[in-house]
């Protein structure tokens, strides 16, 4: 079967979603064929070939990101030939509901081509109204008839499976929790820790408490920017960002250095809100780390709420960051808890085949 996938961002870009994208495609095409088609990114542009899987990288707009939106728009050279190798699969699968590369599998599939949909995050509601506006045009010019064209929409989170359905019908989603690699990402003990902060040039003692997310709104870095933190320094990647005063600030971390981010901190603070399912705490809990969590109700399909420290607002947040900074004992716990629930629960190899499962029965059908 040859499968293609579209994608606004990929790597290098970083981000969860690309992430995402990275695993499915290259678990596809242990078994199969498989073409993304993506955006250019940090001078990585045209056609390659990376982990078994065939990558079309088109120049395109970014300049959204800086409003903390990540919307690309490809254009000008490579679009044809990516149109035409999308043409030529025969399963397609989109990344969000909303974006330029879903509508371009749209124009680029044959009519009896299924096309399936991840939606990532449904509805996100932004501070900015006009913001809001533009989503809810989106959504009703674009979002609604692409989900209602495709064979399924796709989600990993509860919220957003339960919006969906609401809109669609239930019949028209499919829910799959994501993965991790608990490999890569895995407990290294106190030895890996100092190691690790060596390399990143962090402080080799004292507590550190991890902030990890790209600059945007939803992911409320200035509300824990306002935490007190009299028991713990806070640690901040994901972005070039000008920070001041006592953060230690990493800007972009390579993907594959991540490891060493977990391995030096002592626990994970997540105060995003208007998630799919955050990879960041996946790969946290899996490298052993205890997770402050700003609790939404639609991670409960992906994690059970005692594997991690939850809080129901930002204020509570603050406070279960201290109570974490405060004890080891209780770090230990709940860092064994959540290697445990990660090894467990989470296994790129099942979300694969739950995917491919789909694929098959659709391309049967049509």
């Amino acid at each position: 079967m040859r499968i293609g996938i579209t994608t606004h961002n990929y790597p290098p870009h970083l981000g969860g979603l690309e992430v995402i994208v990275r695993e499915l495609a290259v678990g596809f095409s242990r078994s199969h064929e498989v073409i993304v088609v993506t955006t250019a990114w940090a001078g990585e542009t045209g056609v390659t070939t990376e982990g078994g899987v065939v990558i079309h990288r088109l120049p395109a707009w970014h300049g959204s990101e800086e409003w903390g939106v990540p919307y690309a728009t490809p254009y000008g050279s490579g679009v044809r030939g990516a149109m035409s190798a999308l043409r030529s699969c025969d399963v397609l699968h989109a990344h969000g509901s909303l974006y330029a590369t879903t509508i371009l599998a749209y124009l680029a599939r044959r009519s009896s081509t299924p096309v399936f949909i991840t939606e990532h995050v449904g509805f996100v509601t932004y501070q900015s109204p006009a913001l809001n506006l533009v989503q809810r045009a989106a959504w009703t010019a674009i979002g609604n008839p692409a989900v209602r064209k495709s064979a399924k929409v796709i989600a990993y989170n509860s919220r957003v499976r339960d919006w969906l359905a609401s809109r669609f019908g239930n019949d028209a989603v499919a829910f799959i929790p994501n993965g991790v690699d608990t490999v890569m990402f895995a407990p290294g003990g106190a030895l890996a820790r100092r190691q690790a902060r060596e390399r990143l040039g962090l402080p080799l003692n004292g507590v550190l408490g991890l902030f990890v997310g790209r600059a945007a709104q939803k992911k409320n870095l200035d509300a824990v920017l306002g935490f007190s933190r009299q028991e713990y320094r806070l640690v901040v990647c994901g972005a070039r960002r000008d920070l001041g005063g006592d953060v230690l600030n990493l800007g972009v971390v390579p993907y594959a250095h991540m490891p060493d981010v977990f391995a030096a901190g002592d626990f994970l603070i997540h105060a995003a809100t208007g998630e799919g399912f955050p990879v960041t705490v996946q790969e946290a809990m899996a490298s052993g780390l205890p997770v402050a969590l700003l609790w939404d109700p639609g991670y409960e399909g992906a994690v059970e709420q005692r594997a991690v420290t939850s809080a129901g607002s930002l204020a509570e947040l603050a406070t279960v960051a201290e109570e974490l900074a405060r004890s080891v004992a209780k770090r230990e716990e709940l860092g064994q808890q959540s290697r445990d629930f990660a090894v467990r629960r989470w296994n790129w190899s099942q979300t694969i085949e739950q995917h491919l499962d789909l694929f098959q029965k659709a391309r049967v059908a049509s």
